[in-house]
């Protein structure tokens, strides 16, 4: 409005004019009042305006630096075809690796600024002191203020909702988006139990009760089964006051139940019982703070190609949900809000809420990975449900003992001497007593000392370089149990034995002759006879010593032929290596024994056997037991014994008959206990400590020469 529009206004100033003067006043008003909204009007117009412009430009920026590579384009087709071509593919070439660039940069800047925290950056205040009285007023004004704003602000992150989401495939988790899914609303098609997304089928379940007494493994059977899925969790945290309130009625009714079977006449329910009394302590913990009542949701997606996978995957999804006692119901007209529950913009459409402890809740938890990983450990193969390496250090744990357990043609022998060539590189001395001959050609491979026991190569079972009184008594007390396995036991006198032994280390040279003679007028000296001149001499009445020299020595004791004369020879070998080792020394020591069990006939030496297991860690030695009579063990107090105090147990395929022993000495589920029984040759499960994984053992290919020495020759010499 220009000022030549207005015309000039006349005022009147008789009281009859005043009226009329309010009135000009009124309408100059209004009119300006419009003339300034029509202004404003105009102005957020144009800003409007301005603010698309920019958006326009910024996005003409945008494309042109995308596109800017491909302006050379234009001018190909001054070019000949072929020339064109070739220049074409030369700018594609160059635009690709200039946009990965791009890309690169706007993904680590969005990285950067993804994560979030409300705490970041915020420190608890602290008063600050002073003399002054208005200054220390007015500091503790501002630090109250303050101390509101930090509470404010932590509370707000305790009772934030937290939202995981995770994908799993059939042989890998992965976390993030591998951008091949689509989500667009135009691709997906809604049914009754699923929906069609694209070229998929996808159907989601959500967790409709869990078992009432979790472990810390509940959730992992359904975390390392083949099946594909895709899980989101919902955990807010919730006052105790509700989950206190079911434990309470929980606890009520029990009690009322019990109350009427007392009136009726009845014994007290032993299972109620166990009930009232693990819900009071539950109870007890909500009460004082022990735990925490969380409202948990979980939805779980399938992902399918047709109906029949998609039915198939269901089948498999209720068998493993069975076997963990969960229970998993699938959405009915509701799949298309089920399925946007799982996507990671942290939605829930549905109220599921189920509240449950803290530890219960950290227990469904899909973080709790079986792995031993040793730094200092040897390869030992690949992590069955992970695809992880197991590292295994013997020495790593309370002791350094070992059992290898498995039926015959399970890979007992290929799994002992790979460990043993493994441990034998990292500086570990290995002795290994062989009763089959099966460990020769793997020693002389490797460059170590074969120790043959036949006739002509024996041992002097009187052998003992200690003159101490201790020493002499204990292997007095080692012989004569030797020698118990060659005499009746009716004819067996341990006493005669004692005194005869005692007598020839104190007062003459410990030989076999030397013994004999002394023996000679006792009913025992025609059974031992036969060590020194009868089918059996040259084996156990020779002079040479044992000596432990090598890093590598097999006891090879095949050529004795039957089991009678195996098992006192296995013994004698084993104690003494066990007096050769009885020094305080650095170097690790590892005693593989195969065909253990045979320790196990005769009670004395089981009762040795266990000692030794049982004090090998004093002696900085590991006893490595390998046997295919795994009933042997489990039956008698000594093999069980001898089982416990080795932390570390590699179960190959067992026999159905052993199933049922092994449940009630290792925690194992019944899955676990199934794949004992259908192992193929390679794969085992391992324990060690608390820990208890499948394992699919490898032999690498440096290691072929020296494991399979035959095969290997032959497929050389081919």
């Amino acid at each position: 409005m220009r000022k030549k529009d207005i015309a000039p206004i006349r005022l009147l100033k008789s009281p009859f004019g005043a009226y009329r003067n309010r009135r000009i006043v009124g309408d100059i008003k209004s009119e300006i009042k419009e003339i300034l909204r029509k202004k404003s009007l105009a102005e957020k117009g144009l800003a409007s305006e301005r603010s698309k412009f920019s958006q326009l430009k910024a996005k003409t920026e945008h494309l042109y630096d995308i596109y800017s590579g491909l302006e050379a384009l234009k001018q190909l087709h001054k070019l000949p075809p072929q020339k064109a071509e070739n220049k074409a593919i030369e700018i594609l070439k160059a635009e690709i690796k200039r946009l990965e660039a791009l890309v690169t940069l706007q993904r680590e800047e969005l990285t950067k600024n993804f994560y979030e925290n409300p705490l970041l950056g915020i420190h608890k205040p602290v008063f600050e002191r002073s003399y002054n009285p208005i200054r220390f007023v007015t500091n503790l004004v501002h630090y109250n203020k303050e101390k509101q704003i930090y509470n404010k602000v932590v509370n707000e992150s305790k009772h934030a909702e937290y939202n995981n989401i995770i994908g799993k495939e059939a042989n890998h988790i992965h976390v993030s988006n591998n951008g091949t899914r689509q989500y667009k609303s135009e691709q997906l098609i809604e049914k009754q139990q699923y929906i069609e997304l694209g070229d998929k089928l996808v159907a989601t379940y959500y967790l409709a009760d869990i078992p009432a007494y979790l472990n810390p493994y509940s959730f992992f059977k359904l975390i390392s089964s083949s099946l594909p899925f895709t899980i989101s969790m919902f955990i807010k945290p919730t006052v105790n006051s509700s989950l206190i309130k079911i434990a309470r009625q929980r606890l009520s009714v029990l009690e009322m139940q019990q109350k009427e079977r007392v009136n009726k006449g009845k014994l007290r329910d032993v299972e109620t019982d166990k009930h009232i009394e693990e819900t009071s302590a539950f109870l007890e913990d909500l009460v004082h703070e022990l735990e925490r009542g969380i409202e948990y949701r979980l939805f779980l997606s399938l992902e399918a190609k047709d109906k029949d996978e998609l039915k198939r995957l269901h089948k498999e999804l209720r068998n493993v949900a069975d076997a963990m006692e969960f229970s998993f119901a699938r959405f009915l007209y509701g799949q298309k809000k089920a399925f946007e529950a799982t996507l990671p913009f942290n939605t829930n459409l549905f109220v599921h809420n189920r509240v449950i402890q803290s530890s219960g809740a950290a227990y469904l938890m899909p973080f709790i990975t079986k792995q031993i990983h040793d730094p200092e450990g040897v390869f030992l193969g690949i992590n069955a449900y992970y695809d992880s390496l197991v590292f295994l250090n013997p020495s790593s744990v309370r002791n350094s003992n070992v059992n290898i357990l498995g039926v015959s043609g399970a890979g007992k022998s290929v799994t002992a001497k790979a460990l043993a060539t493994r441990l034998y590189t990292r500086g570990t001395q290995v002795i290994i007593i062989d009763p089959e001959g099966e460990y020769v050609e793997f020693a002389k491979a490797l460059g170590g000392e074969v120790v043959q026991f036949s006739r002509k190569n024996g041992i002097n079972p009187f052998s003992l370089r200690s003159k101490e009184e201790d020493a002499i008594l204990d292997h007095v007390t080692i012989l004569k149990t030797f020698f118990k396995s060659f005499i009746p036991d009716d004819t067996y006198d341990s006493a005669v034995l004692d005194q005869v032994l005692v007598s020839l280390y104190k007062n003459s040279e410990p030989t076999f002759e030397n013994f004999l003679k002394s023996l000679q007028k006792d009913p025992m000296h025609k059974y031992l006879n036969v060590l020194s001149e009868g089918s059996l001499q040259g084996i156990f009445n020779a002079k040479r010593e044992l000596e432990l020299t090598n890093d590598l020595i097999v006891f090879d004791i095949s050529p004795l032929g039957d089991t009678e004369k195996k098992a006192p020879a296995m013994y004698l070998l084993t104690s003494l290596i066990w007096q050769l080792v009885n020094k305080k020394s650095d170097r690790k020591r590892m005693l593989f024994i195969d065909e253990a069990h045979k320790l196990l006939k005769d009670r004395e030496v089981a009762i040795f056997y266990r000692e030794m297991v049982k004090q090998a860690r004093k002696r900085n030695l590991g006893v490595v037991s390998i046997t295919q009579d795994v009933e042997d063990f489990l039956h008698g107090e000594f093999g069980k014994a001898i089982i416990t105090n080795s932390e570390t147990k590699i179960f190959l395929k067992q026999s159905y008959a052993t199933l049922n022993l092994l449940k009630d000495i290792f925690p194992m589920t019944q899955e676990e206990r199934q794949q004992l029984g259908n192992l193929n040759i390679g794969e085992m499960i391992l324990f060690r400590e608390n820990e208890h994984m499948r394992v699919d053992f490898m032999v690498l290919p440096h290691e072929e020469p020296f494991i399979f020495p035959k095969t290997y020759a032959e497929n050389s010499s081919e």
